[in-house]
Order: C-alpha cells, then sequence, then structure tokens
C-alpha cells in the first residue's frame, strides 16, 4: 500500500536537486533518494535492492546513510560521550549532515542516484519523541536542520507497527538503546506527522521488497 502526505519544502534555504550532466555525449540524470523509517521497517534492505535494480538499469547509483561513516559520524555511531544530552546529540547529527550534505550533493551533480538512508526526518522523529523523558522541540530541531539540507527529490517513509519493527531487530541481535515500543510508537507518530507536512511518500513496510522497489523505481521515473 502506498500513499503520499502533502506536497511541501522548506520554505527558505532548501535547493531542488535535478541536474542533467553531458557524458560522452548522453544527457545522465542526478537524483536524490531518502528512504525513512523506525528501526526494523527495512531501509538498509530496501537500500541495497534499489542500488542493484538500478545499477542494473544502467545508473550510476551511490547509497549512503546517516549517521554517516565518517569524523563526526563515527564520533556518533561510537557513543563515546557518556550522558550526553539530546540537544547536544542532536547537534552532532546536524554538523554530520552538513558535511554529508555537501557531498551528496557533487555526487547528483555528477550524474548519480543517490539513495540516502537516514536523512533530516529521522533527527526530528526520534530527538522529539522523548527518548528517556527527554522530548526537545520539535521546531527548533526543523530550524536547526534548514540551513544544512536540501530537498530530496523523493522521500519514503516505510511505516510499521513498532512491535513488528521489534521483531524483526530481535531476529537479528541485541536491541540498540533507541529500541523501546513505547518511544518507537512516539517516533512513527511523529515520523507520518512529518510526512503529511513534507509531502513523503508513505509505504506499508510488510509489503514485499520487491514490490515496495518497484513502486519506488516507477516514481523515480515518472519524476524524470
Amino acid at each position: 500500500m502506498i500513499r503520499s502526505g502533502r506536497t511541501a519544502c522548506f520554505s527558505t534555504s532548501s535547493i531542488k536537486i535535478q541536474y542533467d550532466t553531458v557524458a560522452d555525449g548522453e544527457v545522465l540524470k542526478g537524483a536524490f533518494l531518502v528512504i525513512e523509517g523506525i528501526d526494523g521497517a527495512g531501509k538498509s534492505t530496501l537500500c541495497r535492492m534499489l542500488e542493484e535494480r538500478l545499477t542494473e538499469e544502467g545508473h550510476k547509483v551511490k547509497v549512503t546513510q546517516e549517521p554517516t561513516h565518517d569524523e563526526i559520524g563515527s564520533f556518533i555511531r561510537e557513543g563515546k560521550v557518556k550522558d550526553i544530552s539530546q540537544k547536544a546529540e542532536a547537534l552532532l547529527f546536524v554538523a554530520d549532515r552538513a558535511v554529508h550534505t555537501k557531498r551528496m550533493s557533487k555526487w547528483v551533480e555528477e550524474g548519480y542516484i543517490v539513495i540516502c538512508d537516514r536523512y533530516f526526518a529521522s533527527t526530528v522523529a526520534y530527538q522529539s519523541s522523548g527518548f528517556n523523558g527527554e522530548a526537545l522541540d520539535r521546531e527548533w530541531l526543523i530550524a536547526l536542520n534548514r540551513p544544512v539540507i536540501i530537498t530530496p527529490d523523493i522521500t519514503v517513509l516505510l511505516d510499521i507497527d513498532p512491535k513488528k519493527g521489534i521483531d524483526r531487530i530481535g531476529e537479528r541481535g541485541e536491541l540498540s538503546k533507541y529500541e523501546v515500543p513505547r518511544y518507537l510508537e512516539n517516533t512513527r507518530r511523529e515520523y507520518l506527522r512529518l510526512a503529511d507536512e513534507f509531502g513523503f511518500m508513505i509505504i506499508d513496510a510488510e509489503e514485499s521488497q520487491t514490490e515496495i522497489a518497484d513502486m519506488i523505481i516507477t516514481k523515480l521515473k515518472e519524476r524524470f
């Protein structure tokens, strides 16, 4: 099942990416695709499938994720700072995103379809949902991201019931600090709110990965 939120974008400091670059006499189009969703929604598996399918069709593809594995992103992932506040962590996420966005923009200019596993909506949804009782103001989080992000061509929200998502995660090993049912329920609600505000493509994550990939590729081709 697929549905969409309202079409919307940031009123300032947002750039619609769609570049035509010429190589060997052919026009190549770059695109920026974001996959969002709570833990256990199947984002990573879908990103790999999309990469494989689009590459087979002859497109240049780069798959990336946030937090990144660069200096700032690795610092976040490794959790070296104990008892870090939600606000400080949000600032680190945005710093990582600022560097990452510049790199992704360059890839799109070069004609790549860039597939990003999580982007700004992830920070807003998770950091405003009351982890350990500390919920940051969502409008502050959106404003914080505004100067550093660009508007994706398509943002897909893989929507899943948190309990089912946790069951999926449990099959692959130990849960992270964020993988708590009540917290993920709040995060899911915030994701759906963002999807309505910013026009995300909402897909039932319990559909088969092949069907989901088909829907996204069809939508991507419609845009170009």
